[in-house]
C-alpha cells in the first residue's frame, strides 16, 4: 500500500508510477533529455504546486533544476515535459557505466508533497550488417547468456542479493550482455545491469503459441506496454523482446489440420506486426527482436521480418546434428537475408558435473562435450561479424518439469549449476572473454584420472586468456600455445596424488589430481571396491558416497570388463541411453545407461569371498510384465516388451526369470547383491535371456 498526499505523481498506470527520462540526440558533444511526468490532483479543490526536476552528474553533482509552477483543477491530471541539454556529457558503456540521477518534486510551499528518483545513462548504439552492434560510436561483439531467476530450494521468487550475486557472476565471467528470457524479471535486476555494465535484452512471454483472440492479442500487447513503460529509463536496456519460438509447438503438433495451421501463422504474424507498431510507438529509439527456433516457417511466414534483428535458438551438435552445420545455416541465412542482424539467442548443451570424460559425444551430459560445443559455437560466431552477439543457454540450471535428463526436472545446460557453484565452462568464457589475466586448470569435479596403465597418458585442460601457459608437476614442465584460450596437455603421470600448477605470465592456479592405473584396481579390491558404468563411456561419481563409477570397457585377460552385447540406446540420433527419470534413485544418470545382450561380466580376481552388486532398470515405457512360465518359444516372441533374463555367476544360478518391469517396475533403479567366491578363473557374471534382451547398467565387486 503506497499513501500519498492529495497532489502526486500518478502511480495507477502502466508504467506503475515511473516517470519517462528520455534521451534522445546523444552523442560525444551533447545530450539532450526529456523527462515526461503525470500529476494528479486528487483533493476536491483547486491547488498550486511548484514541480521542480533535478538533474545530478554521475559524481552526484547537481548540475540543473528546471521547475514549473502549475494550477492544478480539482480531480486534474496534467503532464508536464522537461527538456535539457548536457554539454560534453559522461556516457554509459559497457566498461564505464556512468549514472546520471534525476529528483522529481512537487511542492507546496517549502512542503514537499511527493518525490520520485531514478538513474538514467547517456548512450547511443545501432546495429549494422557489416560491423555488428555499435554502442558510442565503437562496435563491439556482444557476448553473454540468458537468466532465469530459477535457485536452488528457493524457485523464482529470490531475494535480491541474490540476483545481484547471479550479475555479478556474469560480469565477473567476461558478460557484457544478457537475455532476461522469457520474462520482465524484478526491477531490481535492470538497476543490476545498469550499475555492472549489461547490456540487457529483455522480453514478454509471448511463448511457443499464440491463441487466436482478442483475450490474448489485447494481453500480449499489455505486457509489452508495462515492460516499457516501467524499465523505460534503464540505459542498459538495447532490445525489447516481443516473442520466443513462436511456431515450436505448431512444428510439432501432428494433430493439426492445414487449414489451422494456416490460421495460426496469420493470427502469430497478425500479432506479431501489433507488438513491433506498439514498441515502436513508445519507443522508436531501441531495437525491437523476437527468438526464432531452428525453421523455415518464420521466413516463409515473413514473420521473420517484423523486428529491427531476430535471434536464433540453435542446438545443432544437440537437437539437430553437426557442430560445423552452425556456421553452415548462419551463412545460408546471411546469403539469403543480407540486411538482417542475426543475434544468437539461444546455443548450449546440457552438461552434469557428475559426468567426465576425455572422449566426449553428445547426449553424454560431460562437460568434455558442453566445452567442445561452446568453443565451437565462439569461434563460429566471431568469425561472422553479420552476427552481432550471442548469449548461451542458460547462465544457470533451472527446473524445468517436463525434462528428464541426466538430472530429472533440471535444464543443466547452464554455465554453473542451480546452486551457482561454476562448471569448468564459466572459467572457459573468462578465457575467452575477460581481459585481466587469468589462468585455469579444468576439473574442478574430475579430480581422480583412471588411465589402463602407464602407458596411456592423462589430458589436463588449462584455460587462460595469455598466449602461452606453462603446466608444471612436481618432476616436471611442459609449456604450450594457447589456441581458442585453451591448452591440451597430454603427459604422462604416475599412479598416486599429483599437485598440478599452470602458470601464464604473473598469474597461476594449482590443483591437485590421483591418478589410478585400471590395471592395479583388482589387486586393491581390498580397500576399495571396483565400480563401472556399465555401457558408458563416461566415469560418474556418486555426488554422497564420493564413489566414481568408472567408464566400462572389454574385457582382457588379467584384468575385468564386459564379454559381447552392444550400448543400449533409445534414440540412435541423440540420447546416450535413455533419457528418464529413473524411479527409486538419485543416482540417475548410473542407471540410464547400460549394455544390452551382455553374455557375461569378467574379473579375473584370486580365490576369495567377494559381493557382486548389479545396477537394473528396464528402461522402455511399453516393458511387458508378462510371465514366462508356461509360455513356448513362439509365444514370448509374440509379445511386445518382454523382457526375461537369469544371473549366473560362475555357474551357479543365483536369479531365475528376471523381469526388471514385472518384478519391480519400469523405468526402476534396481540393485541386487549377491555374495560368491571366486574360482580358479575368478568371477563370471553371466545374464542368459529367456525373452528379450538382458540388461545391466552398473557392477560393483567388493573384497568380503
Amino acid at each position: 500500500m503506497i499513501v500519498t498526499a492529495p497532489v502526486h505523481f500518478e502511480l495507477e498506470n502502466e508504467a506503475a508510477g515511473n516517470l519517462i527520462i528520455k534521451t534522445t540526440d546523444v552523442s560525444k558533444e551533447n545530450a539532450r533529455i526529456k523527462v515526461e511526468a503525470k500529476v494528479i490532483n486528487s483533493s476536491r479543490s483547486n491547488t498550486t504546486a511548484r514541480i521542480e526536476v533535478e538533474i545530478f552528474d554521475p559524481s552526484s553533482n547537481s548540475i540543473k533544476t528546471l521547475s514549473k509552477n502549475v494550477n492544478l483543477k480539482a480531480s486534474e491530471t496534467r503532464e508536464l515535459i522537461f527538456e535539457h541539454q548536457i554539454k560534453n556529457p559522461v556516457l554509459w558503456s559497457v566498461d564505464a557505466p556512468n549514472l546520471y540521477q534525476l529528483e522529481a518534486r512537487i511542492l507546496n510551499g517549502s512542503k514537499i508533497l511527493d518525490t520520485y528518483s531514478s538513474r538514467f545513462g547517456l548512450r547511443w548504439f545501432e546495429v549494422d550488417t557489416e560491423r555488428g552492434f555499435i554502442l558510442n560510436g565503437e562496435p563491439i561483439k556482444l557476448i553473454g547468456a540468458n537468466r532465469h531467476q530459477d535457485f536452488k530450494g528457493l524457485g523464482n521468487a529470490l531475494p535480491n542479493s541474490l540476483h545481484r550475486k547471479d550479475y555479478e557472476m556474469m560480469k565477473e565471467m567476461g558478460s557484457n550482455v544478457i537475455r532476461t528470457a522469457h520474462y520482465p524479471q524484478d526491477p531490481e535486476v535492470y538497476k543490476i545491469c545498469d550499475e555492472l555494465g549489461l547490456l540487457v535484452w529483455t522480453e514478454v512471454p509471448v511463448i511457443n503459441d499464440v491463441t487466436d483472440t482478442d483475450a490474448y492479442h489485447d494481453i500480449s500487447l499489455k505486457m509489452q506496454r508495462e515492460q516499457i513503460l516501467q524499465f523505460y529509463n534503464h540505459p542498459s536496456i538495447v532490445m525489447w523482446g516481443i516473442m520466443n519460438e513462436i511456431f515450436i509447438r505448431l512444428v510439432f503438433n501432428n494433430q493439426i489440420t492445414e487449414e489451422e495451421k494456416v490460421e495460426k501463422i496469420r493470427t502469430s504474424v497478425e500479432l506479431a506486426e501489433k507488438l513491433e507498431k506498439e514498441t515502436k510507438r513508445l519507443d522508436p529509439q531501441r531495437l525491437s527482436v523476437m527468438a526464432l527456433h531452428e525453421n523455415e516457417l518464420y521466413n516463409e511466414s515473413g514473420i521473420a521480418d517484423i523486428t529491427d534483428v531476430i535471434g536464433w535458438n540453435l542446438y545443432f551438435g544437440w537437437y539437430s546434428p553437426g557442430l560445423e552445420s552452425f556456421g553452415e545455416f548462419l551463412d545460408e541465412q546471411h546469403r539469403r537475408y543480407p540486411n538482417r542482424p542475426l543475434f544468437i539467442s539461444e546455443y548450449g548443451p546440457g552438461a552434469d558435473v557428475r559426468l567426465q570424460t576425455d572422449t566426449p559425444l553428445p547426449w553424454d551430459y560431460s562437460e568434455a562435450y558442453q566445452l567442445k560445443l561452446h568453443r565451437s559455437y565462439i569461434n563460429q560466431v566471431l568469425e561472422r561479424d553479420f552476427v552481432f552477439g550471442m548469449t548461451a543457454w542458460n547462465f544457470a540450471d533451472f527446473g524445468s518439469s517436463f525434462r528428464q535428463d541426466a538430472a530429472p526436472y533440471i535444464n543443466q545446460k547452464g554455465l554453473v549449476n542451480i546452486d551457482r557453484s561454476k562448471k569448468d565452462i564459466y572459467y572457459y568464457y573468462q578465457a575467452r572473454l575477460l581481459e585481466e589475466p587469468m589462468v585455469y586448470i579444468s576439473g574442478e569435479h574430475y579430480q581422480t584420472r583412471y588411465p589402463e596403465d602407464e602407458n596411456e597418458k592423462v589430458k589436463i585442460i588449462i584455460f587462460t586468456n595469455q598466449d602461452k601457459v606453462s603446466l608444471q608437476t612436481r618432476e616436471q614442465e611442459f609449456p604450450s600455445e594457447v589456441v581458442d584460450g585453451m591448452a591440451e596437455f597430454v603427459i604422462s603421470l604416475p599412479e598416486g596424488k599429483h599437485r598440478l600448477t599452470a602458470i601464464a605470465g604473473d598469474t597461476f592456479h594449482n590443483r591437485e589430481i590421483e591418478v589410478k592405473f585400471r590395471k592395479n584396481l583388482l589387486e586393491n579390491i581390498g580397500k576399495q571396491p571396483v565400480t563401472i558404468n556399465v555401457g558408458a563411456h563416461v566415469n560418474y561419481t556418486d555426488p554422497l558416497t564420493g564413489e566414481t563409477w568408472i567408464s566400462d570397457h572389454e574385457y582382457k585377460t588379467g584384468g575385468f570388463g564386459f564379454v559381447g552385447g552392444e550400448v543400449y540406446q533409445r534414440d540412435k540420433n541423440k540420447f546416450q541411453g535413455t533419457a528418464s527419470d529413473i524411479q527409486g534413485t538419485e543416482n540417475d544418470p548410473l542407471f540410464q545407461t547400460m549394455r544390452k545382450g551382455i553374455e557375461a561380466y569378467r574379473f579375473d580376481v584370486p580365490k576369495g569371498d567377494y559381493r557382486v552388486t548389479l545396477l537394473f532398470a528396464d528402461p522402455e515405457f511399453n516393458a511387458s510384465e508378462e510371465n514366462i512360465y508356461n509360455l513356448s518359444d513362439a509365444q514370448k516372441q509374440e509379445i511386445s516388451g518382454l523382457r526375461s533374463f537369469d544371473v549366473r555367476i560362475n555357474g551357479t544360478l543365483f536369479s531365475r526369470d528376471l523381469n526388471l518391469a514385472r518384478d519391480y517396475g519400469r523405468i526402476r533403479a534396481v540393485e541386487k547383491s549377491y555374495r560368491v567366491k571366486a574360482a580358479d578363473k575368478g568371477i563370471q557374471v553371466e545374464l542368459p535371456e529367456n525373452a528379450g534382451r538382458s540388461l545391466l547398467s552398473g557392477i560393483k565387486l567388493e573384497k568380503e
